[in-house]
């Protein structure tokens, strides 16, 4: 059973490698989820992706994992400031699932940094 409970891990790692390495490909998929008002849109595509990757290497390494995991849960909560509510407003519907989807990533990244990550170098 331990052996079940320790593939959570890297359930929770290795989705947001793939979602950082997804942010690489066409950007066709991607740029109109950066809001109007944000210039260097393709910028923060990559920004965005290699901020997901950073956690998954950090926590698969257990170096700084604490510090990505909390990093993780900040940009998450942006997503659903600055992409998901303002787009929900104008009317897409889809964009509630991601309001939702993002925070409880957020709240789930926020248990790891408290429970499962092991670096205290920066947060205690």
């Amino acid at each position: 059973m331990k052996s079940i409970l320790n593939l959570g891990k890297w359930l929770f790692i290795l989705p947001f490698a793939v979602f950082g390495f997804l942010h690489f490909g066409p950007i066709e998929f991607t740029i109109d989820y950066i809001p109007e008002y944000l210039p260097f849109k393709i910028f923060w595509i990559y920004f965005s992706g290699a901020c997901l990757i950073a956690f998954a290497v950090s926590a698969a390494i257990k170096k700084f994992d604490k510090l990505a995991s909390v990093l993780l849960a900040l940009e998450l909560i942006l997503f659903v400031f600055l992409i998901h509510i303002p787009k929900a407003m104008e009317g897409d519907f889809v964009q509630f699932i991601g309001i939702f989807r993002d925070t409880a990533m957020a709240g789930a990244a926020l248990i790891y940094a408290k429970f499962v990550a092991t670096d205290q170098r920066f947060i205690k």
